[in-house]
């Protein structure tokens, strides 16, 4: 009988163009440990590579494999090419595999490339590090894959953390604790120097997890018939991993509420394995968001149109595309005196999956 391979840890390091990413990767090989080989799938969206090539002194010591896809991003234009080049790089079984998709490119499309049949056993999907420049950040904010991109992240880095402004760092951290959902970790470098214990601080997570999503910014836009703004959203707690309610096919959802006399939050997690009606579920988180003693309502929800992110309050929508995969997620925000009861909006959750998915949840 023929024994199994072990599938192959992958991470991916994404970020906006000038963030670091190159750098970082530079660090992280020359952090290798000695007796490992480690192979690295770099994306340019230019013809004419560059990044591969400042990769090469590290690559030459031996150890590390690098193969380049130019003229596209990965995620869409250069993805038979991505494809084709990521077999055969897991062919060649390398102890551990990085990706550096463009800062153009969208992580959730590589994502689902990762997750589809024949190669998604191959692959463990381990932590997912977008870097982010505290400098430039209101500017990439402006860009849609960089909000995908922050949002399929396990983890932050703010790189160039040592030519940031005291201002703009304070700025980053702000902004940070608005993040939903939460990340596992956020963290500051200087230099590229990204620890490399952070490749593993997300695992046991593979590829056949990952849903491939049809949803797109475009496709989103249209089926609401909104025009989108920017998702921030929930917080974290700088340099330190954050302990989240797990949920899986035996626990499908998990329900997480806090009653205070300032204002109360009622949350879901909910395996990612269910899959919501999409125009449904729109049309009730928004009539959620306008009910009396409604403050705020934050979700991200993986529906049978892709993956939807919700920021709905005080009459302002930010209805988008996600890059999230992790699970679906839905946090409210009430004053204390709401008579709302987290039951029964759980009941009401319950309702707008699918009926394929519904028994799942029961």
């Amino acid at each position: 009988m023929k024994r199994a391979l072990r599938p192959i840890p992958v991470n991916l390091i994404a970020g906006p163009l000038g963030a670091g990413k190159t750098t970082a990767i530079n660090h992280l090989l020359a952090s290798r440990p000695a007796h490992e080989t480690w192979a690295v799938l770099v994306n340019e969206y230019g013809l004419v590579g560059v990044d591969a090539a400042l990769l090469a002194d590290t690559s030459e010591s031996g150890g590390v494999e690098l193969r380049e896809v130019a003229g596209g991003c990965i995620c869409c234009s250069a993805g038979f090419i991505f494809e084709a080049s990521l077999v055969l790089l897991l062919q060649r079984r390398p102890d551990r595999l990085l990706i550096e998709p463009t800062g153009l490119a969208t992580v959730s499309g590589i994502l689902d490339t990762l997750g589809r049949p024949g190669i998604r056993e191959a692959v463990d999907i381990r932590s997912v590090i977008t870097l982010l420049d505290p400098a430039t950040l209101a500017r990439d904010l402006e860009r849609d894959e960089a909000h995908d991109q922050i949002a399929a992240a396990d983890i932050l880095v703010a790189g160039r953390s040592d030519l940031a402004s005291a201002e703009q760092l304070a700025a980053f951290e702000g902004w940070t604790r608005e993040l939903f959902p939460p990340k596992r970790r956020i963290e500051r470098i200087e230099h590229g120097r990204v620890p490399v214990e952070l490749l593993d601080l997300v695992g046991s997570r593979s590829a056949g997890e990952l849903r491939t999503g049809e949803g797109s910014e475009q496709h989103v836009r249209e089926a609401t018939g909104h025009d989108h703004g920017h998702d921030h959203g929930h917080d974290h707690t700088h340099g330190h991993d954050r302990e989240e309610p797990r949920c899986d096919a035996e626990h499908p959802i998990v329900q997480r509420s806090h009653r205070s006399e300032i204002a109360s939050t009622f949350g879901w997690v909910c395996w990612q394995g269910l899959v919501f009606d999409a125009h449904p579920t729109a049309r009730w988180l928004r009539a959620l968001a306008k009910l009396p003693g409604v403050r705020r309502v934050k979700a991200v929800v993986n529906t049978n149109e892709g993956w939807w992110s919700f920021n709905l309050a005080e009459g302002a929508e930010t209805i988008r595309a996600s890059g999230y995969r992790r699970d679906s997620r839905m946090e409210l925000v009430v004053e204390s005196a709401s008579s709302l009861e987290p039951q029964a909006i759980e009941d009401e959750l319950r309702r707008r999956l699918l009926p394929s998915t519904s028994a799942a949840a029961q």
